[in-house]
């Protein structure tokens, strides 16, 4: 019996020593061990969850440990979390990790009161099994539209997808086979809801296959060539120098009056000047933009360039007088003086002087392309008399019959001249060209002053003068009935 006894004792102190040591020994388990996956929703909007199983731990190590240290190891592990509880807006394939939560007190707590050492490594996970997003074209249902002409073209565009705001990179001023980029974004109203075009169509189970497109531009109506010159000439009239210019045409071109035309110079004109014509719209838009847009014209020019010809070439000094007929002029005023003059029964000639020649025209009265030319011999002529002494006055005589030569010079025939001798009356007082003397007694037929002859023969008459060789200042060559043209009289002489 002792001996059985002896045996029995060793035996208890051999289990008790393995029972010691068993309940002594830390249990070790890995806690990714025990964390389960979620994936759901669509491919690239999905979510990704991970929670820990810590009953499944503590299943595992139960049959290991005593009740106390069990449930202090589920009361500390059951508050364990991962961190972020859950990932959104995942894709296939992306891996995403997750940290765990709990407080290095809790786990030393774990090791040393529950004999538990629990690693908590971070956790990686690769998404899968989120349902594709079915790729949809938005731009499927856009109806586009091209209005107006050829290089001034515009967009219109309907229908579409009711969520989709549609822009385009150019909407005006287009031409056939130009490229426009058509841009799709969600539309305003459900901003305050999806951050964009992807999040609103995910949400549907869709995504877009693209969100540009390129359209080409097609259709547009081509612009008619147009020239705004086709039916414009100009009209010139008047003398070489002092022509003038304005616009004709020929009534051929419908849109004529559509258009204003300018010219840079249309008068003070001779032949070989060469003016600028600018076609222009009225309200001052470019007149290649308002052709197009309202009347589908394409210009082909808007200013054209035209050299004056045909205005008439008239003799422009006096040196292009033939100097026979100027002489024989000369003269014959000269002679009419003295004719005129003799018959005054109170006055005498004391001397006539040629101050000059006036050469100009004046515009037929029927015929407003055709000048007729006129040629003035100016005279100063000195009489006495013993109401008003010694007195000067002007006179002239003209001619307006000459003929202009190829050559461009000017003959006159003195044979038929004008002169103020029949152009005065004295029934009512005297008038027209003749005048009263200082005394008031006598009159004179002729001009008191040279001013109030031209006024009279040339700037009343608006006749336009080439050349002007009066010089009061200048001396003057001295006609007088007695001697040769020329000489001065003898001293004491007078007229007749």
């Amino acid at each position: 019996m002792k001996k059985n006894l002896s045996r029995v004792l060793r035996l208890l102190i051999i289990l008790t020593a393995a029972f010691i040591l068993t309940a002594c020994k830390k249990l070790e388990v890995t806690a990714d061990e025990f964390v389960e996956f979620t994936d759901q929703g669509y491919d690239g909007i999905g979510t990704s969850k991970a929670e820990f199983d810590y009953k499944e731990m503590l299943k595992d190590v139960k049959d290991k440990m005593k009740d106390e240290r069990y449930s202090a190891a589920r009361k500390i592990l059951k508050n364990v979390t991962l961190t972020p509880e859950t990932v959104k807006d995942v894709s296939n394939g992306q891996t995403v990790t997750f940290e765990w939560d709990i407080d290095e007190d809790d786990i030393k707590e774990l090791e040393e009161e529950c004999k538990l050492i629990v690693k908590f490594n971070d956790v990686e996970h690769k998404v899968s099994g989120l349902t594709p997003l079915n790729e949809v074209d938005i731009f499927r249902n856009l109806n586009i539209s091209y209005s107006g002409y050829n290089t001034i073209g515009t967009i219109d565009y309907a229908y579409g997808e009711g969520y989709v705001e549609y822009t385009f990179d150019k909407t005006e001023g287009l031409s056939n086979g130009d490229t426009v980029k058509v841009t799709a974004s969600l539309d305003e109203w459900y901003k305050d809801s999806y951050t964009d075009l992807n999040a609103y169509m995910a949400n549907m189970g869709e995504k877009p296959a693209s969100l540009t497109k390129d359209i080409v531009v097609s259709g547009l109506t081509e612009l008619k060539d147009y020239d705004p010159f086709a039916s414009v000439s100009l009209k010139y009239s008047g003398m070489d120098e002092s022509g003038t210019a304005e616009i004709s045409t020929d009534w051929s071109d419908s849109y004529y009056y559509y258009w204003e035309y300018s010219l840079d110079k249309s008068s003070d004109l001779k032949n070989g000047d060469v003016i600028t014509v600018t076609a222009t719209v009225y309200d001052g838009t470019p007149i290649e933009e308002y052709a197009a847009k309202y009347y589908g014209l394409k210009i082909a020019q808007t200013s054209k360039q035209y050299t004056v010809e045909g205005l008439v070439v008239l003799a422009g000094t006096v040196a292009d007088i033939v100097p026979e007929g100027l002489e024989g002029l000369t003269q014959a005023g000269k002679d009419a003086i003295v004719s005129l003059v003799d018959g005054w029964t109170a006055t005498d000639l004391v001397m006539i002087e040629d101050l000059g020649t006036v050469l100009g025209y004046e515009e037929d009265y029927w015929y407003t392309d055709k000048y007729i030319p006129y040629v003035y011999k100016i005279y100063r002529v000195k009489t006495h008399n013993d109401k008003d002494g010694e007195f000067s006055f002007y006179w002239y005589a003209s001619c307006n019959n000459g003929v202009l030569s190829d050559d461009g010079t000017l003959t006159i025939d003195p044979a038929s001249f004008d002169c103020p001798t029949n152009h005065y009356s004295s029934w009512w007082g005297v008038s027209g060209e003749a005048f009263y003397g200082p005394s008031g007694d006598l009159f004179y037929v002729g001009f008191d002053s040279l001013e109030s002859l031209y006024k009279t023969k040339f700037e009343d008459r608006s006749l336009l003068v080439k050349e002007n060789t009066v010089n009061e200042d200048a001396p003057a060559a001295i006609l007088f009935p007695e001697n040769g043209a020329g000489e001065e009289p003898e001293a004491g002489q007078t007229g007749a």
